[in-house]
C-alpha cells in the first residue's frame, strides 16, 4: 500500500479537481456551442486537444531543461502572485493586478485559498481549459463563417497544432490571451452572419480579458473588434439597427483616437525604444536585430521588419539549441500556413473580406501589436501562435467558400453556365 504524504495528497486533489473542473467545462461549453448548430461536433476533439496538452506538459516536466524551455517568466509571476496574497483585497495592488495583470491576480486568488502553495501542475490544467475553450470559440467562429465540415476541420487542426500544445500551459498570459481572441472571433463571426446584437457580449468580454492581461494588445484587439462591428453596421445591417452601430462605433473609434495618440507620444516610444535596445544588446542567441521606433515617422517605416521578424524567426536553419528547435516547429507551420492562405487569396480575391472579415481584422491588428512589442524570437514566436490559430482558420473558411462555389458551379446545368451573348439591335 502507498502512504502519501499530506503534501502529495493535496497536490493530487488539486490536480483531480483541475481536471474534473476543466473536462466538465469543456464539455459545458462544446454542447453549448453545439445545440443551435447543427453538425458541429466538438466534445471529442476538444477532449483530445485538453489531453494532448496535459501529456505535452508532463513530457516536459520530465526534462532537465524544462525551466528553460518555459523561461524565467513563471516563477517571477508566482512569486508576485504570492506577494499579492498577502495584501487585501481591497488594496490597490490588487485592484491594479485585477485591471492590467489578469494572470497573477488569477494566480493570486489560489494562494488565498490555500494554506500550502499550490501546485503548479494544477496551475497548468487550468490554464491548458483556458486555451482548448478559445480553440473551442474559434471553431465555431468558422462554422458561422463557413458551415459544419470546415469548423470539425478547423477544431481538430487546432487541436493538433504544435506550438499551441506546448504554449497552452504557461503559467503566463498566453491562455488568456487565447481565450480572449476566441471570444472576439466567435462574437465578430455571430453578429457577421446572423445580426444579433448578443453577440457584442462575447467581444466585450474578450476584449476586457485581453486588456486586463496584456494592455497594449487588449486595445488592439478592441480596435479591431470594433472595425468588425462597423464593417457589419455598414454592410450587413439595416435601417435602426445599422444606425446605432455605426453611431457607438463612431464613438468609440473617437474615444480611441485621442488613447493611441497619447501611447504613440515621444515620451511612450522613447520608452518602447528603450525595451527594443535591451533586447537588442542581449547576449541571448534569441536576441532580434534593433530597430527604431523612436518616433512616429520611424514606428512607421521600421514596422514592416518587425512583423516579419514574428512571422518567420526563428528562420529554418537557426536549431543551435532547444528553444530555436522549438521555434523552427511553429516557423514551418507558418510557412505551410502562408502557401495555403496565399492560395485561398488568389482564389478569392474579390471575397476575402465579406467571408471573413471577423477573422481578418483581430489577426491583423494583433500582428501588429505583437510587432511593435516583440524584441526577441523566443517572444515572438509565442506571441505568433495567436495570430496562426486565427489564420489557419481563415485558410479553412476561404478554401471552404471556394469548394462550396465550385460544388454548386458542378450542379448547375452547363447551359445555365454559359453567359448569355449581348446583341446590338440595328436602326430601322
Amino acid at each position: 500500500m502507498v502512504n502519501l504524504s499530506d503534501r502529495e495528497l493535496f497536490e493530487f486533489l488539486c490536480v483531480l479537481c483541475a481536471l474534473l473542473v476543466g473536462s466538465y467545462a469543456l464539455y459545458l461549453v462544446a454542447r453549448r456551442l453545439e445545440r443551435s448548430r447543427e453538425g458541429l461536433l466538438l466534445v471529442v476533439p476538444l477532449f483530445v486537444a485538453f489531453g494532448l496538452r496535459i501529456a505535452a506538459s508532463v513530457a516536459v516536466d520530465q526534462l532537465s531543461i524544462a525551466r528553460s524551455l518555459r523561461g524565467g517568466d513563471e516563477l517571477t509571476f508566482l512569486g508576485n502572485a504570492s506577494d499579492l496574497a498577502a495584501l487585501p483585497l481591497t488594496s490597490p495592488d490588487v485592484t491594479s493586478a485585477l485591471t492590467s495583470q489578469l494572470h497573477i491576480f488569477v494566480f493570486s486568488l489560489h494562494y488565498r485559498a490555500f494554506d500550502l502553495v499550490p501546485p503548479a501542475s494544477m496551475l497548468r490544467i487550468e490554464m491548458i481549459t483556458l486555451t482548448v475553450l478559445g480553440i473551442a470559440l474559434l471553431s465555431a467562429a468558422v462554422y458561422e463563417l463557413a458551415g459544419a465540415r470546415p469548423a470539425r476541420i478547423a477544431v481538430w487542426i487546432l487541436a493538433f497544432e504544435p506550438a499551441n500544445i506546448f504554449f497552452a500551459s504557461l503559467l503566463h498570459k498566453e491562455p488568456f490571451m487565447y481565450l480572449a481572441e476566441g471570444l472576439v472571433a466567435y462574437g465578430g463571426a455571430v453578429l457577421w452572419k446572423r445580426g444579433n446584437l448578443y453577440a457584442l457580449f462575447p467581444m466585450l468580454a474578450g476584449c476586457l480579458i485581453a486588456i486586463a492581461t496584456r494592455p497594449y494588445v487588449g486595445w488592439f484587439l478592441t480596435a479591431a473588434a470594433a472595425a468588425v462591428v462597423l464593417h457589419a453596421s455598414l454592410t450587413r445591417q439595416r435601417g435602426l439597427r445599422s444606425m446605432a452601430l455605426t453611431g457607438t462605433c463612431l464613438i468609440l473609434v473617437f474615444a480611441f483616437v485621442p488613447v493611441v495618440w497619447n501611447k504613440s507620444s515621444d515620451e511612450n516610444l522613447q520608452r518602447l525604444q528603450g525595451s527594443q535596445n535591451a533586447n537588442a544588446v542581449d547576449e541571448s542567441n534569441l536576441a532580434l536585430e534593433q530597430v527604431d521606433y523612436s518616433t512616429r515617422g520611424k514606428l512607421i517605416v521600421n514596422l514592416p521588419k518587425r512583423v516579419g521578424d514574428v512571422v518567420f524567426r526563428p528562420y529554418p536553419w537557426q536549431m543551435q539549441n532547444a528553444s530555436q528547435q522549438l521555434g523552427v516547429i511553429g516557423t514551418t507551420v507558418v510557412l505551410a500556413c502562408l502557401a495555403l492562405l496565399a492560395a485561398a487569396i488568389a482564389r478569392n480575391r474579390r471575397s476575402i473580406m465579406p467571408l471573413a472579415a471577423p477573422l481578418v481584422y483581430p489577426a491583423l491588428f494583433m500582428l501588429v501589436a505583437y510587432a511593435l512589442s516583440a524584441g526577441n524570437a523566443g517572444t515572438a514566436y509565442r506571441y505568433r501562435t495567436h495570430v496562426v490559430s486565427l489564420a489557419l482558420c481563415l485558410v479553412i473558411v476561404l478554401l471552404a467558400h471556394r469548394r462550396q462555389e465550385q460544388e454548386a458551379l458542378g450542379r448547375t446545368p452547363r447551359w445555365l453556365r454559359l453567359r448569355p451573348v449581348n446583341k446590338t439591335r440595328t436602326a430601322s
